[in-house]
């Protein structure tokens, strides 16, 4: 079976250094799991969001559309509401927990409900 070295740089785990084998057949999320100490389960239900170029939202885990406008697009999050705040925004795709959202994005801001 192949390898591969994770090495973790210092100022990621406040001054140390760490190395981490994972196996090519482990997920992703087991992965990130085991590295950082948390529980699967934390991982699975909760939520993510990644901004590309300042033009593209990639939303995991939401719970459905909480609004949706040219300058705000809102997700339900697990204990909270995901805005992607910008200019021109438009819902590129949508599945059950999934979102796209294409335009200007300025700013994307988790608020506690």
């Amino acid at each position: 079976m192949r390898t591969v070295t994770i090495i973790l740089l210092p100022f990621v785990l406040f001054g140390k250094s760490l190395s981490y084998t994972i196996g090519m057949n482990n997920s992703f999320n087991d992965s990130i799991a085991s590295i950082c100490g948390l529980e699967l389960a934390t991982l699975a239900g909760g939520y993510k969001y990644s901004v590309f170029g300042g033009t593209t939202a990639v939303i995991e885990g939401h719970k459905g559309i909480a609004g949706y406008q040219d300058d705000e697009v809102a997700f339900f999050v697990t204990n909270a509401l995901l805005k992607v705040r910008g200019s021109k925004l438009h819902i590129r795709c949508l599945s059950k927990n999934f979102a796209v959202v294409n335009g200007s994005i300025g700013l994307v801001e988790v608020v506690a409900r």
